[in-house]
C-alpha cells in the first residue's frame, strides 16, 4: 500500500513537472535593427518582465543588421517574433504566409497609425533645377525608398530614382545628415521627425496614415495556443499601467489585424543599395 502511495506521489510530481516545462519557455524575438542593442533592452524591458511574470516566457534577444535578416530568420525557424513595421511585414507575408500582427502599438495621439514624412532643414533651398541629394533609412524601412519615392511624385513631381539617394540605415541618421548638410532631403516617421524640428527641421510632405508597428509571430514556430495568451495577456493590460511601462508600449497596444494592411500598396522594385558613393 505504501509503495503504491509512494508511486502515485511520484507519477504526480512528474506530471506537475511537465505542466510547468510546458508553461515556461523561450521565445527569440527580434527587435528593431536601427537601434542599439541596450535601446532595445530598454523599449522592451516592461513587455519582456510582464510575459515572464505572467505567462512565465523568456525572451531571447535576437539581434539582426537589417530588416530583411529579420524576414530570413522568421523563414529559417530561427525568429518567433519580432517587431516589424508595415513594408518590412508585408514584404515578409509575400514569400511566408506563416507571419501573423498580433498588437499594434499605439502613437501618441491615441492612434494605431502613423505618417511618413520629408523633411528638410529650414534654411535650405529645394529646388527641382538639378539632382537633389536625399537620405533615407533602410531599404525595406516604410518611410525608407517607398514612401519618399511617393511623396516626392505626389508633392513635387520627382521620381527617386534619378535623384541622388544613399541609405543611412536609421530615421535619425537620416535626419542628422541633413542637419549636418550632407543631404537636402530626408525621409523618416514622422514622430521623429518632429522631434528634430528645435534643430531647424522642417516638414514639407507627409503620408496618408499607414498601419503602425506590431508585434509580428511565426505561426510554423509557436503554437496557437502560445499566440493567444500572449495577445490576450497583453490586450488585458490597463491604459495606466501601459503608462508605468514608459517607452514604445507607454501609448498602449491594440489588437491587429491582417487587413490593417489592405490600404498600402507595394512596388516591391526597391533598390537594395542606394545609388550615391
Amino acid at each position: 500500500m505504501l509503495i503504491k502511495k509512494i508511486f502515485v506521489l511520484t507519477l504526480c510530481l512528474f506530471y506537475s513537472t511537465l505542466v510547468v516545462a510546458k508553461d515556461g519557455y523561450t521565445i527569440n524575438f527580434a527587435p528593431l535593427p536601427t537601434k542599439s542593442s541596450s535601446q532595445n533592452v530598454k523599449d522592451f524591458l516592461p513587455i519582456n518582465q510582464f510575459l515572464k511574470e505572467k505567462l512565465s516566457l523568456h525572451i531571447n534577444y535576437v539581434y539582426k543588421k537589417d530588416y530583411q535578416d529579420i524576414l530570413d530568420g522568421f523563414k529559417d525557424g530561427t525568429i518567433d517574433m519580432a517587431y516589424l513595421g508595415p513594408l518590412p511585414f508585408i514584404s515578409l507575408r509575400k514569400d511566408y504566409k506563416h507571419a501573423e500582427p498580433i498588437v499594434t502599438f499605439k502613437q501618441s495621439d491615441g492612434s494605431s497609425k502613423y505618417r511618413c514624412v520629408l523633411a528638410k532643414f529650414k534654411n535650405d533651398i529645394f529646388t527641382k533645377d538639378k539632382k537633389i541629394k536625399v537620405a533615407l533609412t533602410q531599404p525595406l524601412s516604410t518611410c525608407g525608398y517607398l514612401m519618399t519615392n511617393i511623396l516626392l511624385k505626389d508633392k513635387f513631381n520627382l521620381d527617386l530614382k534619378n535623384q541622388k539617394y544613399k541609405y543611412k540605415m536609421s530615421h535619425t541618421n537620416a535626419l542628422i545628415s541633413v542637419v549636418k548638410g550632407e543631404f537636402l532631403l530626408a525621409g523618416a516617421k514622422k514622430s521623429i521627425a518632429s522631434k528634430f524640428k528645435t534643430l531647424g527641421m522642417e516638414i514639407i510632405a507627409q503620408s496618408k496614415l499607414l498601419p503602425g508597428f506590431s508585434l509580428v509571430v511565426n505561426t510554423k514556430t509557436l503554437t496557437k495556443k502560445q499566440i493567444l495568451k500572449i495577445q490576450e495577456s497583453l490586450l488585458s493590460v490597463s491604459q495606466s499601467e501601459y503608462k508605468k511601462w514608459g517607452g514604445i508600449s507607454s501609448n498602449g497596444l491594440v489588437k491587429a489585424h491582417l487587413n490593417d494592411y489592405d490600404s498600402l500598396n507595394v512596388d516591391f522594385k526597391i533598390p537594395k543599395k542606394g545609388n550615391l558613393k
